[in-house]
Order: C-alpha cells, then structure tokens, then sequence
C-alpha cells in the first residue's frame, strides 16, 4: 500500500514507464490531464488543455504567472496540495506531474521517482510526437525545461536535477522499462503505512480544507495566509499570515471553527493594515 509519483525531464518516456506500473501493482492511475480537472475543480482555476508536446509535465512559472492560468495562483497551488493529499490518503495511486510528490516528502510509503532520459532520445518523442524539426525540438524541450526548473524552484524551493529531493532517478535511455517496472513493484509491494502517517494525512486533509475555504472567502483579506498542525503545541491548529484588519483576523479564525468545530486552534495572524506614503 503506497503512493508513487512521477516527475520527470519533458518527452523522457515517464507515462509510458508510469503506466506500465500502474497496471503491474492494479493502482489507479492518474495523469496530468485528471490531476489538472481533479485542481481545476478544487479552485475553480482554469489551465490551458494539455496537447501531446506537453502533456505529464510540470506546471511553468510562466503559466502559473498567468499566461495559460486565470484566477489565484494562490487557491491552484492550496488546491494541487489539498488534491495530491486526497490521493495519497485513499492510498495505491501512481500520480503523474505538477511535482506533486513533493508535497508529500514526509511520507514514508509515497515513493518519489523523477525520470531522465538523453537529450536525443527525447527530441525523437518529440518529433515522433509531430514537430518535424529537430532543432526546433531541441528549443522546445530546452525552454520546457528552463520552465519546469523554474516552477520548482518558485513552488518548492529546491534545485529539480539535485537527487537529493527525489527517491528514485531512473535514466529511460539506460534502464530498461520492464526492469524498471519491476525494481519499483518490488519495493513498493514492500510498503505498509501504519496508524500514525495515517493520522498525519487526515491532519494535512484538515488543514488544507481549512485554508482552502479561507482563500475561496472574496471578504477575507488576509495575505502569506498558512495553515498547519502544530502537535508539539498539544495538537492546535496555527493560523497564520497578514490581516488588513481585526475583523479579518477574526473571520479568519470563525471560518476554521466552522469547518473543524472539535479543534483547537492558535491564531497568530497578525494586522498590518496597508501603510501609505
């Protein structure tokens, strides 16, 4: 019982290799496109249909800046955490794109795989996929990805290509599929969460509903809002970021008492009112 995701260099084979395992273990698989609608729903944040040059790939700083995103980057970002963290506790899922393993770095039984392949082996997919020119399709992949290190850098953090990050690299020039399909059943075959990553998840579930709801709330104006379980604080729920007012700081906390009435909460959002000049 595990989570395994999937990140990956553009057009490096990860769906193909992603699939196969899915189907070897009887997981449910989920794609960019299904991750996408399952975020879009969640947010009600609109992004670009996926085509097959970009299909499984990160999210770019550049469409998250909104040049294919309309609405707050803020909620799509609360609501890919809220999603991949809804998969991962329905557990057995394989997950492609948006680096969404990341967020689940400490999970013991999700397995973070990030898939690499030759540059020339990817500008072939590439143009077997359509674009007839191999310099353009080397530019394509470039840009994407100087796009993707940047989204990971901008939502994470952290360097993509460091392997530090990642469980797993597997290099799809080098290794081969089934041999690959095979080393990742076994070890995840392996896998058991217990009680207590269990009961983290429903926490991050909590938390991340709650935030939710506090970024869809137009009245709400409260910036750098977060959400999270302290449990060495004897298990509260901390409210954090800038208010515009006390009654904002306020509403904050009256709207995460109505969706966890039982919970403690901490509230630590402090009011900044606008400074003018």
């Amino acid at each position: 019982m595990a989570v395994i995701t999937f990140s990956r260099e553009p057009h490096s084979g990860t769906q193909d290799l992603a699939r196969l395992l899915a189907k070897r273990l009887g997981y449910r698989y989920v794609g960019i496109d299904e991750l996408s609608q399952a975020v879009n729903d969640r947010s009600g944040v609109e992004r670009a249909p996926q085509t097959s040059e970009n299909e499984g790939r990160a999210l770019s700083l550049w469409e998250q800046l909104g040049e294919h995103l309309t609405g707050d980057r803020e909620a799509y970002t609360a609501a890919l955490r809220a999603v991949t963290t809804d998969l991962a506790a329905a557990d057995n899922v394989v997950i492609v794109g948006h680096g969404a393993g990341l967020f689940l770095s400490d999970m013991r039984t999700a397995v973070r795989v990030f898939v690499v392949a030759p540059i020339e082996d990817r500008v072939a997919r590439l143009m077997a996929e359509g674009v007839a020119d191999a310099d353009q399709a080397r530019r394509m992949i470039e840009q994407r990805d100087r796009d993707s290190a940047e989204y990971i850098r901008h939502a994470f953090g952290m360097d993509w290509l460091d392997p530090h990050h990642w469980d797993l690299v597997i290099n799809t020039g080098r290794a081969n599929p089934q041999a690959a399909v095979d080393m990742l059943a076994h070890y995840t075959e392996s896998l058991v969460r217990d009680r207590a990553e269990q009961i983290d998840l429903n926490r991050q579930q909590l938390t991340n509903r709650i935030k939710q709801a506090l970024l869809a709330d137009e009245h709400l104006g409260v910036d750098k809002l977060s959400v999270r379980f302290d449990q060495e604080a004897g298990g509260v729920i901390v409210l954090e970021g800038e208010a515009l007012a006390d009654a904002d700081r306020e509403r904050a906390e009256q709207s995460a008492r109505g969706i966890a009435p039982q919970a403690k909460f901490d509230n630590q959002i402090v009011v900044r009112p606008p400074t003018t000049a």
